[in-house]
């Protein structure tokens, strides 16, 4: 009888810690990815607190405030398969970013993140404005390091909004200050 007390109190324990530790991260993956659900006062928080320390350029471009260093983009691709069949789907762009001294891959992403905060929060207006691709609603951003720099990925979920991306990418890239030779990368 004192054992199956035990097991009871112990799984209590578990299933409280497990429930605890699930509405903690749900929280944060909820505000993350709703902008649009938070107050204007909680995206202003979340800008000042993404945004410390970022140049006033870095905040209104992006990682665009780095065109010169931007040597091409190429489509970002997602496979899935059911059974033998499978499929691929845009879901985004991947973005060459040439290495510099100083640049790292955690800094390219806080520059990023900042530049999406500062948009939502309407704090400084993007240079680029509607031709942003980091500015497509849903956008997320992740930045990894490669042997000659890094590999700056735009990703959404849905096909509409990849087709934006990579429209708004390609506007940039070609337009007059863009880079003067945009490689696409090859596609995944």
């Amino acid at each position: 009888m004192g054992t199956i007390k035990s097991n009871r109190a112990w799984y209590l324990v578990v299933a409280s810690l497990g429930g605890a530790l699930l509405s903690a991260t749900g929280g944060c993956a909820t505000t993350a990815t709703s902008p649009s659900a938070m107050t204007p006062a909680e995206t202003a928080q979340v800008a000042e607190r993404e945004c410390a320390g970022v140049p006033t350029k870095e905040r209104e471009l992006g990682i665009l405030a780095y065109r010169d260093v931007i040597g091409g983009a190429g489509t970002l691709k997602e496979t899935s398969q059911v059974g033998k069949v499978q499929f691929s789907h845009d879901r985004g762009v991947d973005i060459t970013v040439r290495a510099q001294p100083g640049m790292t891959a955690p800094w390219l992403e806080r520059v990023a993140s900042c530049h999406i905060a500062a948009a939502a929060s309407g704090r400084g207006t993007p240079a680029t404005g509607a031709m942003d691709p980091l500015l497509v609603p849903g956008a997320s951003v992740r930045v990894q390091e490669t042997s000659m720099g890094y590999i700056v990925s735009v990703r959404v979920r849905d096909d509409a909004s990849a087709s934006e991306v990579s429209h708004r990418t390609q506007a940039l890239l070609s337009g007059p200050s863009g880079p003067a030779m945009a490689q696409a990368l090859s596609e995944r």
